[in-house]
């Protein structure tokens, strides 16, 4: 019972990284982690035909749900992508931000916009990766109040902070 909620749970949080993989078009570990669910899936399949009685069926199911929560676990971990985070900012303060943020190494790149009542606002666009996103909210938040969009990105040509991603590659 225990081998088949374990095979499970790895074979599930194995699909559930390679529909993220998919997601993002990061596509060679999905090969990987294709094969090595479908291995774990038949033999624990193959168990549950052998077994009998609802407590196999339930430590599968099981091992369903602690796979979810371990695919994501190991995808918040490895935080594969890019990200794209629009800010919208008063116009100075969005200045001062934009420099601030240049000066930590990120992309940034400005525009006018409008608010209510057509109030000029200043609209920050940063590209980042998903790792470096933590670090780079930090930085928004200390700045004030941030009014912000943040958009998967799956490919970028050029600068990302201070790193630079060619057109074939996804991070």
């Amino acid at each position: 019972m225990a081998i088949i909620f374990v095979l499970n749970a790895i074979s599930t949080s194995l699909g559930t990284l390679r529909t993220i993989f998919i997601i993002r078009q990061t596509i060679k570990p999905v090969y990987v982690t294709t094969f090595l669910d479908a291995m774990l899936f038949a033999y624990a399949f193959k168990l549950m035909t052998m077994s009998t009685g609802f407590v196999f069926i339930l430590a599968f199911a099981l091992g369903r749900i602690a796979g979810v929560l371990l695919g994501d676990l190991i995808d918040k971990k490895i935080a594969i992508g890019i990200l794209e985070i629009t800010v919208y900012k008063h116009t100075e303060e969005g200045k001062v931000l934009a420099d601030q943020l240049r000066a930590n190494g990120y992309s940034v790149t400005t525009g006018m916009g409008y608010g209510i009542e057509g109030k000029n606002r200043l609209v920050l666009n940063i590209i980042v990766t998903r790792k470096d996103f933590p670090e780079l909210q930090e930085l928004l938040f200390k700045s004030g109040k941030v009014n912000m969009a943040i958009k998967n990105v799956t490919k970028v040509c050029g600068k990302v902070g201070y790193r630079h991603i060619s057109s074939d590659s996804t991070a």
